[in-house]
């Protein structure tokens, strides 16, 4: 009985929902906050968003009727729930909730799904706009997932072996891995940026072209748990960056500083460039991305 409350403790408060919530809203903060700065106001206050997503969960979802319903209804809860079990999978602190051998490709599969959902609720949402932006992750996720994926693999090889806390515990002896594969680790942060929906790489999701892209039909409840996904974002795609190519982290705080450093880099990148068309956002990754990752991941295979 106590260690079935200790995992649902566990998965529920500390390393699960509750803090991945936390620290993602206060990262997510952050972001909107630099932002304003740059543009010379004040931003939010750092409780905006939960005050917002209280209000999002307070108010009825419309579905329009040409819509899918099922399937929008599905998109969400599947990106918030591939989320939540990366999060649980990652060594944060003192260890994982979910520890195995091959839990990186697992974390990888599970990292694909949210832009998958993306798509999902851009074709279900009856949306011409949706249609559009689902076609642009579709565009998107081709030229960044291949790349993204080589990246990771290349620290798994490099060591033998699949498992996180393996690749931790590898770095937190050896060094961290962004010393010895730079390419790799240069390929993978570019990848970070279309997987939280930053610019340049946002063209799935572009405000000023159509309107929220995907998200366009979406309200209530259901856009809330889009918000919700997208706060554990600003956590745990960071966090899989440290976990992999920074050492993770011999502590919690060492853990979060790392992170918060990801966040301020993207957060910057973001402010300071324009959006890319799809067509070169597609390009971008095919000529740029994939050979950086390409060469570390076969001198992973062939150094020691």
């Amino acid at each position: 009985m106590n260690s079935i409350l200790e995992i649902l403790v566990a998965l529920l408060v500390y390393p699960g929902f509750l803090f991945s919530f936390a620290v993602g809203g206060i990262f997510y903060w952050l972001y909107r906050k630099v932002r304003a700065r740059f543009q010379a106001r004040r931003g939010p206050p750092w409780y905006q968003f939960f005050v917002d997503l209280i209000k999002l969960f307070s108010k009825e979802s419309i579905i329009p009727y040409s819509a899918g319903g099922s399937l929008m209804v599905l998109a969400p809860i599947l990106s918030l729930t591939s989320l939540l079990l990366v999060a649980a999978m990652m060594p944060v602190g003192s260890g994982s909730l979910v520890e195995f051998e091959g839990d990186l490709i697992v974390a990888l599969y599970f990292l694909a799904l949210p832009a998958l959902a993306m798509v999902i609720a851009g074709i279900s949402s009856g949306s011409p706009y949706g249609s559009v932006g689902s076609g642009r992750e579709v565009s998107m996720m081709v030229g960044y997932e291949i790349p993204y994926a080589l990246s990771a693999l290349t620290v798994g090889f490099s060591i033998r072996s699949l498992s996180l806390s393996s690749i931790v515990g590898y770095q937190l002896e050896n060094g961290s891995f962004f010393l010895k594969y730079p390419l790799a680790t240069a390929a993978f942060l570019l990848c970070l940026l279309p997987k939280i929906s930053r610019r340049p790489f946002d063209a799935p999701e572009a405000d000023t072209e159509i309107i929220a892209g995907p998200l366009t039909e979406y309200s209530g409840l259901l856009l809330g748990l889009f918000e919700l996904a997208n706060c554990l974002k600003w956590f745990v795609i960071p966090a899989f960056a440290v976990t992999l190519f920074f050492g993770g982290g011999a502590n919690i705080v060492e853990f979060l500083v790392k992170c918060l450093g990801l966040v301020l880099l993207l957060s910057v990148i973001d402010i300071i460039h324009p959006r890319y068309r799809v067509d070169q956002g597609f390009k971008f990754f095919i000529k740029w991305a994939l050979p950086l990752a390409l060469i570390d991941f076969v001198r992973s295979l062939i150094l020691p």
